[in-house]
């Protein structure tokens, strides 16, 4: 796992040497770096999930408090106000991360048209939780960072990865709460 977000921190810190926050070819993909810890600020999250490759990042929402780093990843599964901080980055070991935004036609599709194995269970029904990064879920944003560099390939590969990413958040640990939120006519979706 070591060696998988190290690689994965190799590719995006060579994507961002000349700045913070890129925006790429791939739709819906955002990278981050920056090199020192910050203010709390406010921001609002869209339906996304959060990687990081180093460092650390903390997300208030309301009474709770929600830490990510490189062992977590953040999901969320609704537009949410939230106070954001980097709270590990350094020059030397500078927080690098990304977003990709979650489409919840597409979870939803792919709740219908697939036998989904049963998700793990959760605890909150929040719109916004963390959940345990696995080897699988890192191999597919490195494979998905990786077509940055023959951008060619993109329409075709991004959207496969793209599947493969949203299955395993929807077996994973947070699966459940996707589920609901993804699921028109649900208490979480009306209120979304």
């Amino acid at each position: 796992m070591e060696s998988t977000l190290n690689e994965l921190g190799k590719s995006i810190a060579r994507w961002t040497e000349q700045g913070e926050l890129h925006t790429t070819a791939i739709a819906g993909l955002s990278r981050f770096r920056r090199e020192e810890p910050t203010e709390p600020i406010s921001s609002m999250y869209e339906p996304s999930i959060c990687v990081v490759a180093q460092g650390a990042k903390r997300v208030i929402l309301g009474d709770d408090t929600y830490v990510y780093d490189a062992q977590h990843y953040l999901i969320t599964s609704v537009h949410l106000p939230t106070v954001v901080q980097i709270i590990d980055a350094s020059r030397q070991k500078p927080y690098l991360g990304l977003r990709l935004a979650l489409d919840l036609r597409k979870i939803s599709k792919m709740m219908v048209d697939s036998n989904l194995p049963a998700p793990h269970t959760q605890q909150s029904s929040r719109g916004l939780a963390t959940g345990e990064v696995t080897l699988h879920l890192l191999n597919a944003f490195i494979r998905l960072v990786d077509l940055l560099a023959d951008e060619k390939d993109i329409p075709i590969l991004a959207p496969t990865i793209e599947r493969e990413i949203v299955y395993r958040l929807l077996v994973g640990d947070q699966g459940k709460r996707l589920r609901q939120i993804a699921s028109a006519g649900s208490q979480s979706h009306q209120i979304a």
